[in-house]
C-alpha cells in the first residue's frame, strides 16, 4: 500500500462496511473486520444500516456487505440498501465480499444450503451479480440466556433449531462464530485483493 503523503491527488485506499443486524452478532463480525482492516493500514467506514447514513460507494476502494437471518430472511434494512444500491454495487469495480450469519451455517450438513440460499440466490433475486463478488455464511449467536434480547417466541425457536447442535445449552448463550474462518475470509477475499488493487 502507498504511504500516505505520496502519489497527491491518487485515490485514497478506502473501504467500508455496510451490515444489517437484529441482536449483534453481525456486528460483532463487522467490527472484528474493521479491526482486521485496521491492522493493515486500510482506513474504513462501518455503517449500520439501519441507523447511519448510507454513503456513496463510488468514493470507496473496496465493499463489505453482511446481514443477519432470522426466519430464512435478511435484516429489510439490509435488503432495501441493497434494492437501492444494486446498480452501484454491480458496478463497483474493486474488491466486494458479502456474507450471512446464520446459526445454522454452523451446522456442517446446512452450510452448503445456507450459503447458495442466502447468499447466492438471495443477491441474484435482487439484482446482483454474483460473478463478481465473493460471499461466505458464518455461524451466528443463539442466545437462550435470561437476559438474550429476542423475544419469547424467537428463543423458543433458538431453542428448538439449537436441538440440531449436540452442544447446544438451552439457557447460555451460543456462539457459532469460527472467528479463525471469519477472518481467512476476509483476509483472503478481500484484504488481499485490495492491497493487490493499490
Amino acid at each position: 500500500m502507498a504511504s500516505k503523503g505520496s502519489n497527491l491527488g491518487a485515490k485514497t485506499m478506502k473501504a467500508l462496511i455496510v451490515y444489517g443486524t437484529r441482536y449483534g452478532a453481525t456486528q460483532g463480525i463487522a467490527e472484528r473486520m474493521f479491526e482486521w482492516l485496521q491492522k493493515e493500514n486500510i482506513d474504513s467506514d462501518v455503517i449500520n444500516v439501519k441507523k447511519d447514513e448510507w454513503p456513496e460507494l463510488a468514493k470507496y476502494s473496496g465493499l463489505i456487505l453482511g446481514t443477519g437471518i432470522r426466519i430464512g430472511q435478511w435484516t429489510k434494512e439490509m435488503k432495501n440498501f441493497i434494492k437501492k444500491k444494486k446498480e452501484e454495487i454491480n458496478m463497483f469495480r474493486g474488491p466486494k465480499i458479502f456474507f450471512v450469519c446464520s446459526g445454522y451455517a454452523a451446522i456442517p450438513e446446512r452450510y452448503q444450503e445456507i450459503k447458495q440460499e442466502y447468499c447466492k440466490k438471495a443477491l441474484e433475486n435482487l439484482g446482483v451479480s454474483v460473478d463478481s463478488i465473493n460471499y461466505e455464511a458464518f455461524g451466528g449467536v443463539m442466545n437462550a440466556s435470561p437476559d438474550s434480547p429476542v423475544g419469547w417466541l424467537d428463543k423458543k425457536m433458538l431453542k428448538i433449531a439449537g436441538k440440531a447442535s449436540p452442544d447446544f445449552d438451552p439457557n447460555g448463550i451460543n456462539d457459532y462464530r469460527d472467528w479463525n474462518e471469519i477472518e481467512k475470509f476476509t483476509r483472503e477475499s478481500f484484504i488481499q485483493a485490495l492491497q493487490q488493487k493499490d
